[in-house]
């Protein structure tokens, strides 16, 4: 409110400080309501556009992301064709009895079996 006094209706030109009036606002408003409360912590996204170097790094990492979805992509069809791979060389296994799980019986057991052996998950199981 002490901003309305300073910047008068030029506040409203600002995106963050709109922002940041509602926030307030809302939070006075609805004092039961912690949830209101919480998004103040999105007035300190100010400092994104106020320092340079903030600016500068937050604009790389959005520069980036075009390229990380091409590499998870790339690991994606990677991750699949073992999957079919697998899929077909080991998929009598569990029912020839030789293994006590199904693990390789069907496409979505070994995406799921991969998985777990690419993020480690529950290793020493998968016999």
């Amino acid at each position: 409110s002490m901003q309305i006094l300073f910047h008068g209706w030029t506040l409203f030109k600002d995106g963050f400080l709109t922002f940041d009036l509602l926030i307030v606002v809302m939070s006075w408003a609805l004092e039961g309501t912690q949830v209101i409360r919480a998004f103040r912590i999105f007035r300190a996204l100010r400092l994104v556009t106020r320092i340079s170097t903030m600016r500068n790094l937050v604009l790389a990492l959005f520069s980036v992301i075009p390229k990380m979805t091409a590499i998870f992509m790339l690991l994606l069809l990677i991750f699949y064709i073992f999957a079919v791979m697998f899929t077909q060389l080991f998929k009598d296994l569990y029912r020839d009895g030789l293994v006590p799980e199904p693990y390789f019986s069907g496409l979505a057991y070994s995406l799921f079996t991969l998985f777990q052996m690419m993020t480690l998950d529950e290793w020493a199981n998968i016999q």
